[in-house]
């Protein structure tokens, strides 16, 4: 019986792992289709929404958000307020990245294969290229529900998340953590 358990889990584990597409896949695709419709002069309502959602479909937001903290911020929060701050930070990136799509134009992309720690955490990196300026980009990514999603992304040395952390860990010296949760979804509104 133990036999036939560590046979399933051992075979579920595996098909788990081939099920899920490589990381430096997973990048190269959504890049692809951003960079096709980046090219386009007069981009459509309906294209620039998707050039959105390509952009944010590749995040972990509750990861992101959960990095942005000092780990005991994070432990010390009731879900409830965990469950705001996730959503109302969510909505503060989506929003400032929208807005920032010309960021993310390259002329060419040349990826380094990941770097995998386990099998559930791997880090990208991609060399791009425009008009002659080279940027180094690293994905840190974690396997989420079988789909390779970004939880930081770092651009020539600077990280997202610790650019976050350090903002929210100085607006926590002086306000409390509900303060944060209203500066944030005030930053979402302005965003829209």
């Amino acid at each position: 019986m133990k036999t036939l358990i560590f046979l399933l889990t051992f075979c579920l584990s595996v098909s788990a792992l081939f099920a899920a597409e490589d990381p430096v896949q997973a990048i190269r695709k959504k890049d692809a289709e951003l960079q096709a419709l980046l090219k386009k002069k007069n981009a459509t309502v309906a294209e620039k929404t998707k050039m959105q959602n390509l952009l944010n479909d590749s995040f972990d937001f509750k990861g992101l958000a959960k990095k942005s903290l000092p780990t005991k911020v994070w432990k010390e929060q009731t879900p409830e307020n965990l469950e705001k701050f996730t959503f109302e930070f969510e909505r503060m990136v989506r929003n400032s990245s929208a807005k920032r799509l010309e960021v993310y134009r390259a002329d060419s992309t040349v990826y380094e294969p990941a770097k995998m720690k386990g099998t559930d955490e791997a880090r990208v990196v991609a060399h791009t290229w425009y008009k002659g300026k080279e940027a180094v980009l690293e994905y840190k990514m974690t396997l989420v529900n079988g789909v390779w999603k970004a939880w930081d992304l770092v651009i020539d040395d600077l990280s997202t998340a610790r650019n976050y952390r350090e903002q929210f860990s100085q607006i926590l010296q002086t306000k409390s953590f509900e303060e944060l949760i209203t500066i944030v979804k005030n930053k979402a509104d302005q965003s829209e």
